[in-house]
């Protein structure tokens, strides 16, 4: 086995992985190059018929040339798909707290009534019968790694605290792109559930309250409402 030189080792693996490849590249091309120049060289010399014994001796030379070429480039290979696999395939977990979102969750839930105002500002009876409506009336469906609960559960932590989406990660052990893509997809399915809660007691304005009728301020913009009103069910 012939010894590698360390300095060259670690100079080869210095950089980004673009620049290690860049190195390896242009070893390979380096080293071919004086390979060819050797096979060169010893064509030239064996076509010299009158030293057949320094022809034999170059030849021996480039045997162990290529040799350890060989040995080299196949450190450089696996060096280079370690190197690979570190940067882009291997992963450490960050998410990995044994309280997980839902396990914290159910405590909240199943814990003193005042936990569940505090978190979600509502109590557990009615963050079960929101879930409820949002799910069989609202369109949000359960994913393959997180039930519905949970989505509202982010949906709310996040809007009653003021939580930005680093602390929800936290709290609920997800990645930012998992909790801004469920938290997304609530808030669509909230909108839909206001435009049916979220409605004027007198549609068409018809009994207007005397503190707006007597004021100019607000009668204006309550005149041009009720026109509106008066255009959208007369084309009806």
């Amino acid at each position: 086995m012939i010894d590698m030189d360390s300095h060259w080792f670690s100079a080869l693996f210095e950089g980004s992985y673009d620049d290690v490849i860049n190195n390896i590249a242009d070893y390979v091309n380096y080293s071919n190059s004086s390979v060819n120049d050797g096979d060169s060289s010893g064509n030239q010399s064996s076509d010299d018929d009158d030293d057949d014994d320094d022809a034999s001796d170059e030849e021996g030379e480039l045997f162990w040339e290529r040799e350890f070429d060989h040995q080299k480039l196949v450190i450089c290979t696996a060096g280079t798909l370690a190197l690979y696999y570190n940067t882009y395939i291997y992963k450490e977990p960050c998410m990995d707290s044994y309280n997980t979102g839902m396990q914290w969750l159910n405590e909240i839930l199943h814990g003193h009534w005042t936990l569940c105002v505090n978190m979600f500002r509502m109590d557990a009876t009615t963050f079960q019968s929101l879930c409820f409506q949002l799910e069989n009336q609202y369109g949000l469906t359960t994913s393959r790694r997180m039930c519905v609960y949970e989505k509202v559960g982010i949906f709310l932590y996040t809007i009653s605290l003021g939580a930005s989406n680093r602390e929800v990660q936290e709290r609920f052990q997800h990645s930012g792109e998992t909790i801004s893509r469920y938290f997304n997809e609530v808030l669509k399915s909230v909108c839909s559930l206001a435009a049916d809660l979220i409605q004027p007691a007198d549609p068409g304005f018809v009994n207007t309250p005397c503190e707006i009728v007597n004021n100019p301020r607000y009668m204006p913009h309550f005149k041009v409402m009720s026109l509106i009103v008066f255009i959208d069910n007369a084309s009806y």
